[in-house]
């Protein structure tokens, strides 16, 4: 074994401390270097390094952004609040229809074109952007049928009998 040229040719206790100061530093260092890279957020090809170096999953990670990215459910469940009452609103202008006010109802059934317009979009991107998709998905349907250009064609094409008797 060949001596260090940089070591001290004497062995005293103060150059015994010298030589090992480095090594605990580097231990600390290297420590160090290990807990900023646990605690770093760590992009798709550090992953698997991580993974290797920890020999684990850390599974509450996982569950804590799992959390972090659930969106909220409000605009699925406005598109389908507002289409049951464009329903109850079109229920209601038939009503007053059946009651002999042919304008009114018009113009309610005017006003329920735009409210099922608005919940079906909403009910749309609620459901394409995971904010409520079930919420939305229904509130889409019930919006489509509760409007009153499509509940008059679906009467004309399924019971054109009910239109002749409406107007006697």
């Amino acid at each position: 074994m060949t001596p260090d040229p940089h070591q001290r040719s004497s062995r005293s206790p103060s150059s015994s401390r010298a030589a090992k100061a480095p090594t605990s530093a580097a231990k600390t260092q290297a420590a160090a270097r290990a807990a900023a890279a646990r605690t770093r957020p760590s992009s798709g090809s550090d992953e698997f390094a991580r993974l290797m170096r920890n020999n684990t999953v850390d599974v509450r990670q996982q569950q804590a952004s799992a959390r972090q990215r659930r969106r909220s459910p409000l605009a699925g469940k406005l598109a389908l609040g507002l289409a049951v009452v464009s329903a109850a609103v079109d229920a209601s202008a038939f009503a007053v229809y059946m009651g002999g006010d042919t304008t009114f109802a018009f113009g309610i059934c005017f006003v329920v074109v735009f409210l099922t317009l608005i919940a079906a979009i909403l009910g749309f991107i609620a459901a394409v952007g995971g904010l409520g998709r079930w919420y939305g998905a229904i509130g889409v349907v019930l919006a489509f049928f509760a409007n009153p250009v499509i509940l008059i064609v679906l009467v004309v094409m399924v019971a054109p009998e009910l239109l002749t008797d409406m107007s006697a």
